[in-house]
């Protein structure tokens, strides 16, 4: 039987770190699913890699315990890295549910969210779940494993970043977050702004007038009725930001 090597075992241990970062950084793989989980599949994801993808030619074993540390500080920057471009895209999605529940007026029928560990609103939780679902209907998830792998062929271990320019993508990025979450609200706040200054007028000519309650009511049933409308759109929406989500995922890689 066959021993391996030093560099292969170097190899091995840096992919582990890659995958492990990776998975416990994704959103759908955070607290409700167990530790022991999570180590398992980052350990069967280190080992189809290994197994399909031979280290690169480059790779040593470094000579120094300082050398060691930082390879596995590289590879979890690496995996870091893929699992920012995951992030990002739920950011976005919770951040379109946030805004057309602050404007549908539902911030205060908050629910726990298993994903973030946290209260949100119903609608931002509802979308990332929805975002979940598709995920794996269309076998988005798949396509992530693929990235993962391709990421050992992009970004070799013990390979340095050269990516410069991929600090200002990065931000580009992190800035769309508000510009695609208004455009999932768009409608909604459209709408919104129409009420709230058909009723700011309403409550100048008639003082009387309970311009509060009413504003409030006829909100939330044009607002739920708006929604319903343009969901396809929005479910359209959620399918491009999810399909892009493999190759962003490589995108985020600073190479």
């Amino acid at each position: 039987m066959l021993l391996p090597d030093s560099v292969s075992l170097l190899y091995a241990a840096a992919v582990f770190f890659r995958a492990g970062t990776f998975l416990f950084l994704l959103p759908f793989l955070g607290r409700p699913v167990p530790v022991i989980v999570r180590v398992a599949l980052a350990a069967f994801l280190a080992y189809t890699a290994v197994t399909l993808i031979p280290p690169s030619a480059d790779l040593v074993m470094p000579n120094h315990w300082a050398g060691l540390f930082l390879l596995g500080l590289m590879e979890a920057f690496y995996g870091f890295c893929m699992a920012l471009g995951v992030l990002l895209l739920f950011q976005i999605v919770q951040a379109g549910g946030e805004l057309i529940s602050t404007q549908l007026g539902l911030m205060q029928s908050n629910i726990f969210n298993p994903m973030s560990g946290a209260q949100e609103s119903a609608l931002g939780a509802g979308l990332m779940m929805l975002t979940l679902a598709l995920i794996f209907i269309l076998n988005i998830h798949h396509e992530i494993i693929y990235g993962f792998l391709e990421s050992l062929r992009i970004a070799p271990v013990g390979s340095v970043p050269s990516g410069a320019s991929n600090v200002e993508f990065v931000m580009y990025e992190t800035g769309k977050i508000f510009l695609i979450s208004l455009q999932m609200a768009g409608p909604i706040v459209a709408v919104n702004y129409i009420i709230t200054l058909s009723f700011a007028f309403l409550g100048k000519i008639i003082p009387t007038m309970n311009v509060l309650i009413l504003s409030y009511s006829l909100r939330l049933g044009v607002g739920f009725s708006i929604l319903y409308l343009v969901f396809y759109l929005l479910a359209q929406l959620l399918l491009s930001i999810i399909s892009t989500m493999p190759e962003r995922m490589l995108q985020y890689l600073p190479f």
